[in-house]
């Protein structure tokens, strides 16, 4: 999985939000917020091809969250964004 082209993330205050800015400039018709650590998986997610249990080892290492609980929740917030178009397969 891979994030789509031009969707940057910004964070405002102490949200963070993905926008898509395909026209040189932020469209903010469409934005995805999310929490710190939905953020934090983001930006893994740019780095590399992380497999989702090499993201939930990282997550794990991070913050203080069961190992099944923590694929779950990737899992979860991959779908998400899959089905909002934000990620290619």
């Amino acid at each position: 999985m891979r994030q789509k082209e031009n969707l940057v993330l910004r964070k405002i205050g102490k949200q963070y939000l993905i926008v898509d800015t395909s026209n040189g400039k932020a469209d903010m018709s469409d934005v995805y917020c999310m929490n710190e650590s939905a953020a934090m998986i983001w930006q893994k997610i740019g780095e590399k091809n992380y497999s989702v249990k090499e993201l939930a080892e990282w997550l794990c290492s991070e913050y203080d969250v069961d190992m099944n609980v923590a694929v779950k929740d990737i899992e979860a917030q991959i779908c998400e964004w899959t089905k909002f178009g934000l990620l290619e397969q």
